[in-house]
């Protein structure tokens, strides 16, 4: 008969077993183990950071309900939709942060950003895409990285971002590199890592939330493959993309600013407020020192790349866009 296992030994076991069947991706610099990935989370293959993000999942509402007991939690942030209810909040516990949004659940992420429990809610589509958009570049802020509001593509082997405001076509443009030959890095979301003298930007997960109009022209234009749709909402048409695996130092940064009328041509111009590079954060949440002395640090590194101001007309669409921006960047080198 095999020998009887003292508890102890029986427990080590048992986490050693359930550490080996532990699925893996890795995206916004965390390396992300759970037993069973997010669907939306299945293609994020970017090489291992050594960063680990343990996902545990618990039962819809434990969260909100523990929360709302919890006499030592402060309220960092709340958004009130349309009805004057809140749809969004972030709190703050003793030892951990709370995300939570309407008809999409609960994320308690560790003070280390080494753990989150998810607890979500709604259909699976709209509380994976506030996973990927909202809770995970919370976590990597908590690992030192700083995440900027921005989408990115790889050309030659540096990053090229573009940051802007809701509308202004940050992930048009993007897509329509890759049409040229770029390769995808992150959609809406960034995150930078500072190293000795350059940004070094994270893939993000291989997935580009695309604007229905914009999806429309493409397909007017036969120009998108709708068999990598899995899936979307009445504003957007989520694509799973060809990512890179490898971080890549940042080389230029464009500020998009779209105008409903005038312009022409795409017109570019340097960047000379600081403050401009501040906005393109992904927010002010999280105040401590120490992430205050690293996001001046990143933009103080991204100061000495390309960052302009890129002025854009309603008559200019993506495709344009991204040939006046490869222009460019080809007449710097």
């Amino acid at each position: 008969m095999p020998p009887t296992l003292r508890p102890p030994v029986r427990a080590r076991a048992a986490r050693a077993a359930s550490a080996a069947v532990r699925a893996r991706a890795t995206a916004f610099g965390l390396d992300i183990c759970a037993a069973r990935l997010p669907p939306l989370l299945e293609l994020s293959r970017a090489a291992p950071t050594g960063r680990e993000l343990q996902l545990d999942a618990g039962a819809p509402s434990d969260l909100r309900r523990a929360l709302e007991r919890d006499p030592q939690r402060r309220e960092l942030c709340v958004r009130a939709g349309p009805d004057g209810r809140d749809c969004f909040r972030i709190d703050e516990r003793a030892r951990s942060y709370v995300l939570w949004g309407q008809d999409r659940g609960s994320y308690m992420i560790a003070a280390r950003g080494d753990r989150l429990r998810l607890s979500p809610s709604g259909d699976a589509h709209t509380w994976q895409r506030f996973l990927v958009g909202q809770v995970l570049p919370f976590a990597a802020l908590l690992r030192g990285l700083e995440i900027f509001h921005a989408s990115a593509v790889s050309l030659d082997g540096g990053v090229i971002a573009f940051a802007g405001g809701s509308g202004a076509g940050k992930t048009s443009v993007a897509l329509a590199l890759c049409r040229l030959g770029a390769r995808f890095v992150a959609d809406d979301v960034l995150a930078l890592e500072v190293g000795p003298r350059s940004l070094v930007a994270h893939p993000g997960c291989p997935l580009a939330g695309l604007d229905r109009r914009e999806a429309a022209r493409l397909r007017l234009h036969d120009r998108i493959d709708f068999r990598r749709a899995l899936g979307g909402d009445q504003r957007e048409l989520v694509l799973a993309v060809e990512g890179i695996r490898e971080p890549q130092p940042l080389g230029a940064l464009f500020l998009l600013e779209r105008r409903a009328s005038g312009v022409g041509p795409p017109r570019f111009k340097a960047v000379e407020d600081p403050r401009a590079l501040l906005a393109c954060t992904f927010n002010f949440v999280l105040d401590t020192s120490a992430r205050m002395l690293g996001l001046l640090e990143a933009c103080a590194l991204m100061a000495r790349r390309r960052v302009e101001r890129v002025v854009v007309g309603p008559a200019t669409d993506a495709d344009q866009l991204a040939g006046a921006v490869l222009e460019r960047v080809a007449g710097s080198r």
